[in-house]
């Protein structure tokens, strides 16, 4: 009940498709042809790629300076300002993968066509910024602000695979079903490359948001020379589907190389503050863990809860290992 009560949240967030897509997986689970009773095959992928989701909402916090993420301390002099960004919120740029994806993924090929695939995966991406603000010491002294916002997707998923076999007849090519393939090849042949549909029956994401804050104050002829430091980590729970097409190529009966393109849709809500850091006594209870992220846009005059927009195109490379 949960997974159907999110999946109608993202609907109202990014559009229909967020909703009929996970339908259509149950649906195509159901209808899946009787399997073969032949023994199932496995094996083990080492995954990597490129995943490069929206985030609209967190990018548009991160590209406003009008957009403030977390509470203010409503007694800092001369103004208030957000504790996270230890001032004014600056302008910084959109998040981007800070390393490949990496992960596993475990295979059972159920017969020829058909295969159930379930993996996981971290993804990490950041977003960075350095400026001067002012910092009130009695009289503004600049300070310089070096920002980092991380974030880290750790996700699983469980799929299925629809296969489809081109073998090479003659100096022409046909499509091949046939169920007596891979078994009976010599081990000196190789079985001819693979192409497939996949479709996500279900993506768990959990995300793990830090901030980072180091201010420098630096006047020594004012006798001036410090840090001041903030840490907050923020995280939530999610669901996603997807949709995608690869192809499989083979090295050797046993080794085969993957690439696939999927295109994901979900998104992770309900984000909460787990940890929070400062070295100044007066902002230690201004976040309590627990708390629910929220972010203000002045501009629109409108405050709502961060919602990370997951839906975009995963990029994926494999290497795949089968076992008897």
């Amino acid at each position: 009940m949960e997974v159907l009560n999110y999946y109608r949240h993202i609907a109202r967030r990014a559009g229909t498709w967020s909703a009929i897509i996970p339908v259509i997986a149950i649906l195509a689970l159901l209808l899946l042809p009787s399997i073969s009773h032949a023994a199932v095959q496995w094996s083990l992928s080492v995954v990597e790629g490129y995943y490069l989701p929206r985030f609209d909402e967190l990018n548009y916090i991160l590209k406003h300076r009008e957009v403030e993420l977390g509470p203010r301390n409503t007694e800092a002099r001369p103004s208030t300002y957000p504790v996270i960004y230890q001032g004014i919120s600056p302008e910084m740029p959109e998040m981007s993968p800070n390393a490949p994806k990496v992960g596993l993924q475990i295979q059972a090929d159920l017969n020829p066509r058909y295969a159930v695939v379930f993996g996981g995966s971290m993804a990490v991406f950041d977003s960075k910024s350095r400026d001067v603000r002012a910092f009130f010491v009695g009289f503004n002294i600049p300070a310089t602000r070096e920002m980092r916002f991380s974030l880290s997707l750790n996700q699983s998923w469980l799929g299925v695979r629809r296969y489809w076999t081109w073998r090479e007849s003659g100096d022409r090519s046909k499509k091949s079903e046939d169920k007596k393939d891979q078994e009976t090849l010599p081990l000196s042949q190789k079985p001819a490359s693979r192409f497939y549909a996949e479709m996500g029956f279900l993506a768990v994401t959990r995300a793990y948001l830090t901030t980072d804050v180091w201010l420098h104050v630096y006047a020594p002829e004012e006798g001036f020379n410090f840090y001041k430091v903030t840490e907050t980590g923020i995280s939530g729970n999610g669901y996603a589907t997807y949709l995608g097409i690869g192809g499989e190529y083979y090295l050797k009966k046993w080794l085969t190389l993957c690439f696939d393109i999927d295109y994901d849709v979900g998104g992770v809500g309900d984000m909460k503050f787990t940890h929070y850091f400062t070295v100044d006594p007066l902002e230690k209870d201004i976040i309590k863990s627990g708390d629910k992220v929220f972010y203000v846009d002045l501009k629109k005059g409108r405050m709502a809860p961060l919602f990370l927009n997951l839906e975009g195109w995963d990029l994926k490379g494999q290497v795949k290992m089968y076992f008897k």
